[in-house]
């Protein structure tokens, strides 16, 4: 409680400065473009109209405009309560124009970041392109034959490779939703076909990890609405989280249900892994957000890939969730409409 203090007092005298500077700003005064200003005034319309009243009443005159003048020049104070209004509206507008200014900073920065990320990510794909040819190069031992220890060596050098090109897909694909960039192309989709090939695509993953992979989608399920390419992202997504935070021996099961009546279909992928806290389930969609910065630190990634699986949902008209209990394993849901 005492930092909390601490920490509100040192900051008090910049938001004092700010408010000053607010005061000077046309914004402040702008009942069309303030809404605070027109609140103010509202906020401070009762007191006057209050205190005459009370002083009407104790003195017993009756509520006409002469009284009422009549009050006001025998009892001057009441001259500061009709300013009350002006008064508020000033007060209030300035808060709007602080708060104005400081959106207008984030959106700012929100511009930059993005495009400070566009650009790196791009930067960076295109050297990531030359290095993986040049691996896949070596591995046709072409320039020459390689010995044992040097295929290890590749091999490692091309998976992490990869997973940095992963990365930079990732930046890529944030970059282009907070740009409003990123779209989808939504048609009859066979979610078994899918799922079947984001299955196939980390079943090697799931054996070197010793995680039993099982798909049990109904043979049966309608086509969805979808956009082929970005389900396939988001099902990937979620399916190689499943083994990537589970243990040996654990189980990554794959399920539908079909809600006819909504016109909906729920799609889960469930694991037997490591968990994560129910008051950090809504958090874990939040961008760069990390349960547990040692786990993310030992498991990879950068917390990118539930809130581009978010996203995409979004646009889909869909949504996604989580349950979990921490140490028993994560079940993530995701819900697409029936084509």
């Amino acid at each position: 409680m005492i930092l909390n203090l601490n920490t509100d007092l040192k900051s008090f005298p910049l938001i004092v400065k700010e408010f000053i500077k607010a005061l000077g700003q046309k914004r402040t005064y702008n009942i069309r473009k303030n809404g605070y200003c027109f609140f103010g005034i509202l906020w401070g319309l009762p007191i006057p109209f209050v205190t005459i009243g009370i002083d009407l009443y104790s003195s017993g005159f009756n509520p006409t405009i002469n009284n009422i003048l009549s009050i006001i020049k025998f009892h001057p104070f009441h001259s500061f309560f009709l300013l009350h209004p002006l008064i508020f509206a000033v007060v209030f507008g300035a808060m709007g124009t602080v708060r104005f200014n400081k959106e207008q900073k984030i959106r700012q920065l929100d511009k930059l970041k993005s495009v400070f990320l566009s650009m790196v990510s791009h930067e960076l794909r295109s050297p990531l392109t030359t290095v993986l040819g040049y691996i896949t190069y070596l591995k046709t031992e072409k320039p020459g034959p390689l010995n044992q220890a040097q295929k290890d060596c590749l091999k490692i050098s091309e998976e992490e490779a990869s997973l940095l090109n992963h990365l930079i897909g990732e930046l890529l694909d944030l970059s282009k939703i907070e740009a409003g960039e990123f779209k989808v192309n939504l048609e009859a989709v066979n979610m078994n076909g899918i799922i079947s090939q984001a299955v196939t695509s980390l079943q090697l993953q799931a054996n070197n990890q010793g995680v039993i992979l099982e798909n049990n989608l109904p043979g049966s399920l309608p086509q969805v609405l979808a956009d082929k390419e970005r389900i396939l992202q988001v099902t990937t997504n979620l399916i190689e989280n499943a083994i990537k935070f589970n243990k040996r021996g654990g189980k990554v099961s794959i399920t539908a249900l079909n809600h006819a009546e909504n016109n909906k279909i729920t799609f889960s992928v469930s694991d037997t892994g490591i968990g994560i806290p129910e008051d950090k389930l809504d958090k874990v969609f939040d961008k760069f957000y990390q349960a547990d910065s040692s786990r993310k630190r030992r498991y990879g990634g950068c917390g990118l890939g539930l809130a581009i699986s978010k996203s995409i949902l979004n646009l889909h008209q869909g949504r996604i969730w989580a349950e979990s209990k921490l140490g028993l394993g994560s079940k993530f849901l995701f819900e697409l409409q029936i084509y």
